[in-house]
Formats: structure tokens, C-alpha cells, sequence
């Protein structure tokens, strides 16, 4: 998803000389034509989150397409207040891109994790947050940010994810359904961990959809008896948590628990510990069924 991203941000580049990327130090290798090619456009003000995010800020300000590319925990929750302030209290079109979502950068340890990004994104107003699965819904949601005129994150993992879609996302506001079985059990997802939702839906025979646009309000639930929301994220303040907030249905939430993690390991193993790979979800659903 990384790769499909960056095909995007040179795509607009290209087109637009507005399109401006400020990349936190980060992205090494990923960036290597850009900055060649597009040198005007690209700024590197070192390992500087606070800084990254006003001078984002500043640009848009000036009518510029500012995007701040940076490991996650390095985009949202140490410069939380340059993004509360100076771009969502003035609501500027910026387009935060945090890579490492959830357990993916889980060899480096606690300060890489990015399990509460969207629980601190949902507290700051006129940010839309997007958690894509795969590099279709990347795509469009990437797509969504850059003809946008409000402030957007967007979270990804680290690269190689498969596309799980079998076509171009029409509308990234609504679900996208990646199985349906007429079930009365929907296993709703979002980022790379949908793969193993995908899994476990295919063995419970149940409908399984993801949400990437999580703060979009466009969906109704209300049909299905029973809904599990399955999350590379803390279990309180993710998807599940916003769900709850604007649906009568019942929602039950597989995620990680809100606290520290100190667990070193790569991130199948962390999913497998947590019980959100595939023979955990299933396990978690008969239980609860």
C-alpha cells in the first residue's frame, strides 16, 4: 500500500505544481524519484513532526496541496497539537499520510506502534480518517483526500498487502463488502487485518465488509442480528467505538486491549497473541454467538 500511495502522490505532482510533499525524514528510497523530479515540490525538514505539520499548514494557507508523509505515531500523535491547531481548527485541506498502522512496525517496539491514531484523529473536529485495506481502497481513498477541502489522515501499513477487492472502489464513504453470504453475521474490518477477517468470514460463512472511511457517516447496519468489528487498534476509541455512537446495532468489538504493549515480535505474531488472526476472530465470534 505504501508503493500504491506514492504512485498517487507522483501522479498529482505531476499534474498539479501546487501538490507539495513534506516528508519527515522518512520514506527512504520510497521518495528517490520525487525528489529528483519533482524537487520544488519535495521538503525534507528532518526528524521535525511539529515543524512538518505547521509548515504543511503554512502552504495550504497559501493555496498549496501540502502532504505530510511520516510514520504514524510521527504524524498524529507527537505534532497532536500542530494538527489540532493549525490545520484542523482552521479546517485546511492536508492530507496526513501516517505509514505503520497498527502492529506492523511492532519489531521496533512501543514507540512505533499506531493502536490509538484513530482514537486521537476522532477526537479533533473536521479531520476525515482513512484506514484502507488493500491498494484499491487506497486509491480512492487517497483520491477523496486530494479533491477534498477539509484536513484528512490517512493510515496504511508498511507494504506488500494484496488487493483483496476485485475492482475499482466506486464509492470509498460507503462499506465495501468483500463477502456476502446473505448472513445474519457481518465481520466488519478495516486496514491490512482485514485479510484475516476476510479468512474468518470465509470459515463462519458470514458477510464481511470493510469501513475505510471511518468517520464517514454513510452506512446502515441495522439489518444485520449480529456485528463484530475486528481492529489492529486499541478496542476503545477505534471503528467500533464510532459505530456504537451512531447505530442501535450490536456491536461487538475484537481488538487489542487499551493497554501498553511490550510485546517485541513481528505482526503476525502480535495478531495471533491478541486473538485477532484468523483462529482467534473465529474462536472470539462461536464464543459469543
Amino acid at each position: 500500500m505504501r508503493n500504491t500511495i506514492a504512485s498517487c502522490i507522483i501522479e498529482v505532482a505531476k499534474k498539479d505544481s501546487n501538490v507539495f510533499l513534506i516528508s519527515g525524514d522518512a520514506g527512504l528510497g520510497v521518495w528517490d524519484s520525487f525528489k529528483e523530479e519533482y524537487k520544488d515540490q519535495y521538503i525534507n525538514p528532518g526528524i521535525n513532526e511539529s515543524l512538518c505539520v505547521s509548515m504543511a499548514s503554512g502552504l495550504a494557507m497559501q493555496g498549496k496541496k501540502a502532504i505530510y508523509y511520516n510514520i504514524a505515531p510521527f504524524v498524529i500523535m507527537r505534532p497532536y497539537e500542530q494538527v489540532r491547531l493549525d490545520i484542523c481548527y482552521q479546517e485546511l485541506p492536508v492530507i496526513l499520510v501516517g505509514t505503520g498502522s497498527g502492529l506492523t512496525y511492532m519489531p521496533s517496539g512501543m514507540t512505533h506502534y499506531a493502536l490509538e491514531d484513530i482514537g486521537l484523529a476522532l477526537s479533533m473536529p473536521n479531520l476525515d480518517i482513512f484506514s484502507p485495506c488493500d491498494p484499491l481502497e487506497v486509491r480512492a481513498c487517497f483520491e477523496y483526500a486530494y479533491k477534498s477541502n477539509k484536513p484528512s489522515y490517512i493510515r496504511i501499513p508498511k507494504a506488500g498487502e494484496p488487493n483483496l477487492h476485485n475492482g475499482e472502489i466506486a464509492d470509498i464513504s460507503k462499506l465495501q463488502f468483500l463477502l456476502q453470504n446473505n448472513s445474519e453475521i457481518l465481520i466488519l474490518s478495516h486496514s491490512s487485518i482485514s485479510q484475516e477477517a476476510l479468512k474468518a468470514g470465509e470459515i463462519l460463512g458470514c458477510d464481511v465488509a470493510t469501513k475505510p472511511f471511518i468517520n464517514s457517516f454513510e452506512f446502515n447496519l441495522e439489518a444485520y442480528k449480529y456485528i463484530f468489528v475486528v481492529e489492529e487498534h486499541f478496542s476503545y476509541g477505534g471503528l467500533g467505538t464510532f459505530l456504537k455512537n451512531y447505530t442501535n446495532a450490536k456491536i461487538e468489538i475484537l481488538a487489542v486491549s487499551n493497554k501498553y504493549v511490550h510485546l517485541i515480535g513481528n505482526c503476525e505474531y502480535g495478531r495471533e497473541y491478541f486473538g485477532i488472526d484468523s483462529k482467534g476472530i473465529v474462536k472470539s465470534i462461536k464464543e459469543r454467538l
